[in-house]
């Protein structure tokens, strides 16, 4: 009897955005038709943040408008001080321990950030699952490209929720914060609250868009990329397939599904 044939979780767009914590979450995906019914569960198992909404296409604005300027807080420092205090438990000591660091220095450390990732995976692993395989940009950036799952697993809605628990708990304890913490440093750091803002921000700052580069480009950017076809050439004001506009666009929360495309995955 031929056993059964591991599904990998795809998406075809490879694109997923998402917000921070504190706002709803949009995710970009384009799910194969055999794990449509699986695009919820997806959202949480790569992500694993409190809210998603998944869809095969969207307006490109999320939601939500321009924060005017505002700021996630006046400072590093403050920002990791907040975290903590935000904190309601879920937190491992590890993980406060960097945050604590951040608050008195001022920045995360890579040998921090790298510690923290690591914890997450061996959390994982420990829970039962196999080692979650790492996307990292041009930044250092990291975030989790997905699952591959057995056909029996993919259909049995209980293994999937219970994954995606596990998966949220490993990160609630070892990665959360620290994350993104370590994404405004290298990506926003001016800390706006918008990602959008942060990521023009970032691209202005490195050279890789216009000074007149906007917001409202990027959101429209944004949207063309999400309903980009195969083949399809982009007409954008950015190349997004440069890997330092892939880094600081995944600093603000767009995260590229294809670790071919940025670089590799460990």
């Amino acid at each position: 009897m031929l056993a059964k044939k591991p599904a990998r979780i795809q998406t075809r767009k490879r694109m997923i955005m998402y917000r921070s914590r504190r706002n709803l979450v949009s995710c970009w995906l384009d799910i194969h038709s055999v794990l449509r019914r699986m695009a919820a569960v997806v959202c949480a198992v790569v992500l694993s943040v409190g809210l998603c909404g998944c869809a095969g296409s969207s307006d490109g604005a999320d939601g939500g408008g321009d924060s005017g300027g505002a700021r996630l807080a006046s400072s590093l420092r403050a920002y990791a001080a907040q975290l903590l205090e935000e904190d309601d438990g879920s937190m491992g000591a590890e993980q406060r321990d960097i945050l604590q660091r951040a608050a008195e220095s001022g920045e995360v450390s890579v040998s921090d950030y790298e510690a923290a990732w690591q914890r997450y995976q061996t959390c994982v692993v420990d829970k039962g699952y196999d080692r979650p395989e790492l996307a990292t940009y041009t930044n250092g950036i990291h975030h989790t490209i997905g699952s591959t799952l057995t056909e029996e697993q993919s259909t049995d809605q209980a293994y999937l929720e219970k994954m995606g628990r596990d998966d949220g708990s490993c990160r609630d304890t070892y990665v959360r914060a620290v994350n993104e913490i370590y994404m405004a440093q290298v990506g926003n750091p001016n800390l706006y609250a918008d990602h959008d803002e942060g990521a023009v921000d970032c691209l202005r700052r490195g050279g890789l868009a216009p000074k007149s580069y906007t917001v409202e480009d990027y959101r429209e950017d944004q949207d063309k990329a999400a309903h980009k076809s195969d083949g399809e050439e982009l007409d954008t004001g950015i190349d997004m397939d440069d890997p330092e506009v892939m880094a600081c666009m995944a600093a603000n929360g767009y995260m590229f599904i294809d670790p071919s495309a940025i670089g590799g995955a460990s």
